[in-house]
């Protein structure tokens, strides 16, 4: 699903189309979301056995088209998944039998061309990364985390446009998922917008103040939360963007209040953006919203499926992170055998803040551990009072957290996912996606100093001169580069 800064160019995903392909579009996703969040059904349109019931259960759901023009699906499952589920159509050169087969299912055909145009808007947009050019510091170090996430994340942290802030609306979550990778407590209380819109509209003033327009809105409105909890949400996403400018993206697992979700439609396909996202948990949701919703209803709507017997993997993290530390856990030399899976569903870079508690954290994606269970690092917090000492709150955290180079009296160690290995030509650093190599004589002697973790960067330095000979420059311009590229731990000590 696209991010926050997909917004601008969803209306494209449609363009191509007409109203009758997008029709039989929306229709064919519905088809595909039941296959996803019903194995009994997937399993019968795979063997090509739909009876009655399903055939009946298809045009109740709104899925008009026979199904035998899809029939590709269960006759050549080989070919269908590679050149229509996958996307391949437009990218591979088909054989003349190839293209004749295809020829004969017009539908899937569509689907594939539908698939592949989304896609590749999608793939322009995850080539960007979105500056903060009105924070020269807190852009800087919102680099380093970029890299950091992309090194410790792998393929994961290619796909994040790392949004520089998050509020919480609410204290806890009423859902309880068991998979919740944030481990949000029972909800306690809201954010009330009758009392505190001012609140509200005066931190995302400050936001826009302090780092614009456009990053501001890429804000989240939720993290740990769920938006349905707070009755004020629709109030606060009108003002997020007439502040900001733009819309704030929704995602929620309460699928099956059609006010709600029709009100949430609205106000998106009032501005052609691609939201709210429902994460549907049981069989039985599923049913219910397609009995709610026409195909149309949700065509700019992605159903997540998250049910338990679902094919996709959780982060182990939160309610079900697991004592051994998943990758971490293995042998030395071992680290990057086999697949490595998705390490967290954080994204935001920047700061998370519970409006409610009036607390406000620096935070950055990183790979869930007994260290971070919820898949983000803590680098820094604040509290708050009001809209004006949101702004001290956030200026603390960049001074204590954003200078150019390591502070003197830090304690000098690397990122604490990377392992470190020497080498005949220096070390090398592995992380859960990558192995660093870092080559040359300066390097080998600084690796061990930096790998101990029991001095200052001033008393690196020393030693390095003391040691080796090498002078304070030459040490300092080597761990800059380590620092600018991300390897460095940058959390900062409690109490410090």
């Amino acid at each position: 699903m696209p991010d926050a800064a997909s917004a601008h160019l969803y209306p494209r995903v449609l363009e191509p189309f007409s109203q009758a392909e997008i029709r039989d579009i929306c229709q064919l996703k519905r088809l595909f979301e039941w296959a996803q969040g019903d194995p009994g059904f997937a399993a019968s349109l795979a063997a090509g056995s739909l009876d009655r019931g399903h055939r009946d259960r298809l045009k109740q759901i709104g899925v008009e088209f026979d199904v035998e023009q899809i029939a590709l699906l269960w006759q050549s499952p080989d070919l269908a998944r590679e050149y229509v589920l996958n996307c391949s159509l437009v990218r591979a050169s088909l054989s003349e039998e190839t293209a004749a087969t295809l020829s004969r299912f017009p539908l899937l055909a569509l689907w594939a061309r539908f698939s592949a145009h989304r896609n590749a808007i999608y793939r322009e947009l995850r080539k960007r990364v979105f500056r903060v050019p009105a924070s020269p510091a807190f852009d800087s170090w919102r680099m380093r985390r970029i890299k950091a996430t992309r090194s410790e994340l792998g393929l994961f942290g290619h796909y994040l446009d790392h949004p520089i802030l998050a509020f919480e609306l609410g204290d806890g979550c009423s859902i309880g998922c068991w998979f919740c990778a944030f481990s949000a407590r029972k909800l306690s209380r809201n954010l009330d917008y009758r009392q505190d819109a001012g609140l509200f509209r005066g931190v995302l003033e400050t936001c826009v103040d302090l780092f614009g327009r456009d990053q501001s809105s890429m804000a989240l409105l939720y993290y740990g939360t769920e938006p349905h909890d707070n009755p004020g949400y629709l109030d606060f996403l009108r003002d997020f963007e007439s502040i900001t400018g733009g819309p704030s993206c929704t995602s929620t697992a309460v699928g099956t209040d059609p006010q709600w979700i029709r009100s949430l439609i609205a106000y998106y396909r009032g501005g052609g953006h691609p939201w709210p996202r429902i994460s549907v948990l049981t069989a039985t949701a599923l049913r219910r919203i397609h009995d709610l919703y026409s195909p149309e209803e949700l065509r700019d709507v992605e159903l997540l499926i998250q049910t338990r017997d679902h094919r996709r993997p959780k982060v182990t993290g939160g309610r079900i992170l697991q004592e051994q530390e998943g990758l971490r856990s293995r042998a030395d030399g071992r680290y990057l055998d086999s697949a490595v899976p998705q390490g967290s569903i954080a994204c935001v870079s920047g700061f998370l803040s519970n409006l409610v508690n009036r607390t406000v954290q620096l935070v950055s994606p990183c790979y869930t551990s007994a260290t971070w269970p919820y898949g983000y690092r803590v680098f820094d917090a604040e509290v708050f009072a009001d809209a004006a000492d949101f702004r001290r709150a956030v200026a603390a955290l960049v001074e204590r957290n954003m200078q150019a180079a390591p502070a003197l009296e830090r304690t000098a160690r690397f990122r604490d996912d990377l392992r470190y290995r020497t080498t005949a030509a220096g070390f090398d650093l592995v992380s859960p996606n990558q192995i660093h190599h870092l080559t040359g004589q300066t390097y080998a002697q600084l690796g061990a100093l930096l790998a101990a973790g029991d001095l200052t960067f001033d008393e690196v330095y020393e030693a390095m001169l003391a040691r080796h000979g090498t002078t304070p420059m030459v040490s300092v311009a080597v761990v800059q580069k380590l620092f600018d590229d991300g390897l460095l731990d940058e959390v900062q000590p409690v109490g410090g």
